[in-house]
């Protein structure tokens, strides 16, 4: 078996900026898995972590956002950012300290998990998310499956800079081991 791969040449490390409480997430949003488990990370994640880290804040990219995600970011325009499509990540992923993807159903292997890792950006995800992906939970990625537990992982990940930097370095150490696409063609 050929898993996805992806070109760390192209995706290089990021200049993630220290000391940030802003929390992005990404996908295909038309996609009902993607849709479901942002609204899940939205509703009953999101305030959990706010109680403990009020600045927290949460950009959400992808094209075509259902009305209830561009409603919400109206009505916490403080905290929620919806982008639709943007032409470059970069800029978005470089003002964020932690990548959520909160799936909670769907298949396959979640190419943003791997792009995250070669950007050397520190990922909090399901263990459906990290369906394929051969990453250590507390080495590479944290792993939680319900509210509660999603939102202390974030927390934690929010609050450590040391951890933040331990999963970014050994997620792009696993994505170029890997999933880099020269590795996994040989």
């Amino acid at each position: 078996v050929i898993p996805i791969a992806v070109d760390t040449a192209q995706l290089h490390p990021l200049s993630r900026r220290s000391a940030s409480a802003s929390i992005v997430t990404l996908g295909t949003l038309p996609y009902p898995p993607n849709a479901d488990g942002i609204r899940w990370f939205l509703t009953e994640v999101l305030p959990l972590i706010r109680e403990q880290i009020p600045e927290a804040s949460l950009t959400i990219i992808g094209k075509n956002p259902p009305r209830d995600f561009l409603e919400a970011a109206d009505q916490n325009p403080d905290f929620i950012t919806v982008t639709g499509y943007v032409p470059e990540l970069e800029p978005y992923l470089d003002q964020s300290a932690v990548m959520v993807v909160p799936v909670r159903a769907g298949g396959g292997m979640r190419v943003r998990i791997l792009e995250a890792f070669a950007r050397a950006m520190p990922v909090v995800t399901t263990t459906i998310g990290l369906e394929g992906i051969e990453a250590r939970h507390d080495q590479d990625v944290l792993v939680a499956d319900n509210p509660s537990d999603f939102a202390t992982a974030t927390v934690r990940l929010l609050r450590d800079e040391a951890l933040q930097e331990r999963l970014a370095t050994n997620g792009r150490v696993l994505a170029e081991t890997y999933y880099d696409w020269q590795v996994v063609l040989k």
